[in-house]
């Protein structure tokens, strides 16, 4: 216990008996699990002008970041539905969804209707 998130360690085991420590085994070199990564921060959503079927959404990197961020997937349902993937699971709710590598810290989301409120 006490392991840090997607860290590299070096270990070595060694026996003890009451006269002393005895020589170690080879040293083995592990990297250890990757952990779910902090959400995105400064999240924010716009309009995209002249475009009534379109938004913007931008963020930034969440800290610290424990190991390679493959990709961000943004949501986006109307605000009658509810907004998260896991409340969805065996109802049809329509969704907007956009999803860009982990490099990539802004999106459009496109095909929503005119003049309906979202939720992402």
């Amino acid at each position: 216990t006490g392991l840090n998130a997607y860290t590299q360690y070096s270990c070595y085991v060694t026996a003890n008996t009451s006269v002393g420590e005895g020589a170690p085994t080879s040293t083995v070199i592990i990297l250890t699990s990757l952990s779910v990564p902090e959400p995105p921060l400064n999240y924010s959503l716009l309009p995209v002008p002249g475009s009534p079927t379109m938004l913007f959404a931008n963020w930034s990197a969440g800290m610290p970041k424990i190991g390679i961020i493959i990709g961000y997937i943004v949501y986006c349902n109307t605000s009658t539905s509810q907004a998260y993937p896991e409340q969805r699971i065996g109802q049809n709710v329509p969704t907007t969804r956009s999803v860009v590598n982990g490099t990539t810290l802004a999106t459009s989301l496109t095909g929503l209707n005119p003049f309906t409120q979202y939720s992402c």
